[in-house]
């Protein structure tokens, strides 16, 4: 196996990119942390000494995946002065970003079988969040103050929201296309459920007279 490389951050972020999809398929139970090490060209105790655990690894990709998903939100949201396109922008953004990494799905699934027991381990989850519901309250204060959102919408509660609808049909898309008889993993399906998902949260979001101008335009 390889000595420590010259370059710990590099060599901390390949451990934990073999680690997610280690992870994502084979779950906590099943991955295993000498598969991740060979897989780098670290030995296992090379491994330990960046995360010292098979906890703190797991931990450590849940973070990342978090992080990764923050910050992209956060620049969506904030790079249009508009609060009906930012909260748009927002739920196609988190629609596109479980679509084209299946791995954030399979890591969540894996996390709440456990009850969220890593994740409560994790100094960052919170800190992660908190920005982001915080996003979420500034474009709906802009917003009703605009009069193109409704007075005292739950930032919390809209993100459950449209998070909701997108995690849900993702997480689900093949099972419920047999329950159905109904397509729901093709391109066109996908287009037409975001567009669908947008409607439901700026209906719930938008103030009477931005809810008639909508009605018109539909």
């Amino acid at each position: 196996m390889a000595r420590r490389h010259n370059d710990p951050a590099r060599t901390r972020e390949q451990i934990l990119i073999r680690a997610t999809e280690e992870f994502a398929r084979l779950g906590f139970e099943g991955g295993r942390v000498d598969r991740i090490a060979a897989r780098c060209n670290l030995s296992k105790n090379m491994l330990y000494y960046y995360f010292q655990s098979k906890e703190r690894l797991f931990v450590a990709v849940l973070e990342r995946m978090y992080e990764r998903m923050r910050d992209q939100q956060k620049d969506l949201a904030l790079r249009t002065s508009d609060p009906v396109v930012a909260l748009e922008q927002l739920v196609r953004h988190t629609f596109a970003a479980l679509r084209g990494d299946p791995t954030i799905i399979r890591l969540m699934n894996e996390e709440n079988k456990h009850k969220g027991r890593y994740l409560k381990k994790s100094q960052r989850v919170r800190e992660l969040y908190d920005p982001l519901l915080e996003t979420i309250a500034f474009i709906l204060e802009r917003g009703s103050k605009d009069g193109v959102f409704r007075k005292g919408l739950d930032a919390a509660l809209i993100y459950l929201t449209f998070c909701s609808l997108c995690y849900h049909y993702l997480s689900n898309q093949f099972t419920l296309e047999i329950a159905l008889g109904r397509d729901m993993s093709s391109e066109a399906a996908h287009s037409e459920w975001l567009a669908h998902a947008v409607e439901t949260i700026m209906r719930e979001c938008c103030s009477d007279t931005e809810r008639t101008s909508l009605r018109k335009s539909a």
